[in-house]
C-alpha cells in the first residue's frame, strides 16, 4: 500500500498532540514552528525508501509505544515501508564504538528527507539500538526528544550526570548544549524535532578532542 499524505499527517498530528497533552520545556515552541510548516496535500512528496540495520528493532519498539499511544505505533507502522533511514556521515565506530552504526539510524518526516520538505524545521524518528552509548555531541539546532520506549539515560550540559527518562517524557536541548544518550537492553525509539539552524549538523565531542 502506498503511503499518502493523509497517512503521514495522522502520524504527525499524534505526536503534536501528545507533546501538547504532556507539555513541557520546548513543546510549545515546537508545536508554534510546526504550524509554520506547509504540510497540504501539494507539499507532499515520496521520499526514496531507505533502510539501515537497526530497523531491526522497529516493530518491538512499535510494540512498546502501542502501550503509550496504539494509535501513533499503528500510523508509524503503516509508514514504515516508505521512510527513509539515515545517518550522519561523521558518525563511525572508531569514534563511536564497534557496532554503533548497525544501531542507529533516523527517518525524517518533515525534512529535506522527509515526506514534507519543511521551511527550517525537521521532526522525525529516532531509532538506537540496545547497550549503545550515543556520546557527547552538540549543534546550533535547538532539539526536543520525545522517548517512545524505555527506560533510556540522557545528560545534558558538560560534567552533568545521566537522568533515566521514563516513555513519554520531554527532553529539550537548547542550541548548543552537549547531550548524550545511553540505551540498555531495550532499543530506544524517540521523536526528534530541530526546531530552527537545521542545515548545521552534529558536532561529537570525542572527535573533536581527536584532532
Amino acid at each position: 500500500m502506498t503511503t499518502t499524505a493523509p497517512d503521514v499527517r495522522h502520524v504527525i498530528g499524534r505526536i503534536a498532540r501528545g507533546l501538547m497533552g504532556r507539555g513541557g520545556e520546548g513543546v510549545e515552541n515546537v508545536i508554534y514552528r510546526l504550524s509554520e510548516q506547509p504540510l497540504k496535500d501539494p507539499d507532499f512528496r515520496l521520499p526514496e525508501a531507505a533502510s539501515k540495520p537497526v530497523v531491526k528493532y522497529l516493530d518491538g519498539t512499535l510494540a512498546q509505544l502501542r502501550t503509550m499511544d496504539a494509535e501513533m505505533a499503528d500510523g508509524l507502522k503503516v509508514i514504515a515501508p516508505a521512510l527513509h533511514w539515515d545517518q550522519s556521515a561523521s558518525y563511525t565506530d572508531e569514534i563511536l564504538g564497534k557496532g554503533f552504526k548497525d544501531n542507529y539510524a533516523w527517518a525524517e518526516l518533515i525534512g529535506p528527507n522527509g515526506f514534507f520538505a519543511g521551511s527550517d524545521y525537521l521532526l522525525g524518528v529516532l531509532l538506537l539500538g540496545p547497550h549503545r552509548h550515543y556520546l557527547d555531541h552538540y549543534h546550533p539546532a535547538p532539539e526536543l526528544y520525545w522517548p517512545l520506549t524505555e527506560p533510556s539515560d540522557w545528560k545534558k550540559g558538560d560534567n552533568q550526570p545521566f537522568v533515566t527518562r521514563k516513555q513519554g517524557e520531554v527532553i529539550w536541548h537548547p542550541s548548543l548544549v552537549t547531550h548524550a544518550t545511553i540505551t540498555h537492553e531495550t532499543p530506544l525509539l524517540a521523536v526528534y524535532c530541530w526546531t530552527r539552524n537545521v542545515k548545521v549538523g552534529a558536532k561529537l565531542m570525542a572527535a573533536l578532542d581527536s584532532k
